[in-house]
């Protein structure tokens, strides 16, 4: 199995699905048929991307945010085998494309996998396809067990492996919770999440980088928004997911980053319970945790956007302090970055950023990484 980069996925068998469409550049035109040839989910065909749990021998199940699976071949279609135990969106993406050509939508699915339509209708020459999982892992995973296609697999014209690799940690706001809504504040609606229009995704797609993305609605540091502390992410970022049956120990040798993006605390002030010293030593154990699996990466305590007020002020100061202590102890290669607020809000966390406003956090981020880190 190959390791690499996001983008991905599409419809046929949809249930909840909007906004879907076939892609096609030649469907008046009949076109010989080909061959249909099936690649399994552990294929050198196949180019994986993000966390995943491989001990089943029928699938590969990934939970977290922006897990992708990317072909390249000659030929015409795509279906795919896939099942899920809760909810599941993805995206497909095509020859390149900047924005997802189409997408599916998985409620429901009974207990047995779905054959799905990837893409049809392709003029028959080579393709590269990426199914992208833009939904988080508190919703539902993603049982990848393969891809038919009509036409050749063709391992070489798999694209060049991205030069930086960049793990992002966090909440909502790196899922890309709302993000697609129309009207700011309403309830959460999974259709409206998109890892890759948050900020993370897109900073990735800004600075041409792989991305794994750790996140999970709700959840903190020291504290989640429930004031509860089951599943706070450095135990769950530990995890192939957060709370299927398919969740395993992840392998940290598996994959290093260059940088580590941690964007938590907005669930800690949310709880209305937040302690100063519990969250700078959460945040400074946390950080040395991540040295210890990653000795050469670049860690960004990243505050914003959702806070305002004195909860801005306070989360910030913390950070400073975190950064401090974590210097005085010898840690290098700790930085620190903060978005600026989108609104006020009387209880100090403010509605989540809609895609406009996440592009232009992962802007500023990327610049900002570009010029800090010396990345081309």
């Amino acid at each position: 199995m190959r390791l690499l980069a996001p983008m991905s996925f599409l419809l046929a068998l949809c249930v909840g699905c909007s906004n879907s469409s076939l892609y096609t550049e030649n469907s008046e035109i009949e076109q010989e048929k080909a061959d249909w040839n099936w690649i399994p989910f552990d294929s050198e065909f196949l180019r994986i991307s993000g966390r995943y749990n491989a001990e089943n021998a029928d699938f590969i199940a990934f939970s977290w945010s922006g897990a992708s699976v990317t072909i390249a071949f000659e030929g015409t279609s795509l279906e795919t085998k896939v099942w899920t135990d809760g909810v599941l969106y993805l995206d497909v993406f095509v020859d390149g494309s900047e924005n997802p050509i189409s997408e599916i939508a998985i409620d429901h699915p009974g207990k047995d996998p779905l054959s799905v339509s990837v893409v049809s209708g392709l003029s028959r020459r080579n393709h590269v396809v990426t199914l992208y999982k833009r939904s988080e892992a508190n919703l539902g995973d993603w049982y990848f067990y393969g891809l038919r296609v009509e036409g050749t697999a063709k391992i070489e014209l798999l694209p060049q492996v991205p030069e930086h690799k960049i793990e992002f940690v966090g909440n909502s706001i790196t899922c890309g919770g709302d993000v697609l809504a129309p009207v700011p504040g309403r309830e959460f609606n999974p259709r409206y999440e998109s890892s890759y229009y948050g900020y993370a995704g897109q900073s990735a797609w800004l600075l041409d980088a792989e991305a794994h993305i750790v996140c999970s609605a709700g959840h903190g540091i020291a504290i989640n928004v429930d004031g509860s502390r089951d599943l706070l992410l450095p135990v769950v970022y530990n995890w192939t997911g957060t709370h299927s049956a398919t969740v395993v120990g992840w392998n940290h040798e598996t994959w290093h980053p260059d940088a580590v993006v941690i964007n938590l605390g907005t669930n800690d002030f949310g709880s209305g319970q937040n302690d100063s010293a519990e969250f700078v030593d959460a945040t400074v154990g946390f950080v040395r945790q991540v040295r210890l699996y990653h000795p050469e990466a670049k860690i960004v305590l990243l505050d914003g956007p959702m806070l305002t007020g004195d909860y801005m002020v306070k989360c910030r100061q913390y950070l400073d302090v975190a950064k401090a202590t974590l210097e005085t102890l010898g840690e290098r290669d700790v930085y620190r970055y903060s978005f600026e607020p989108k609104g006020e809000s009387p209880n100090g966390v403010y509605f989540h950023p809609n895609k406009a406003e996440a592009l232009g956090d992962a802007r500023s981020l990327s610049t900002w990484m570009r010029s800090e880190f010396g990345w081309n």
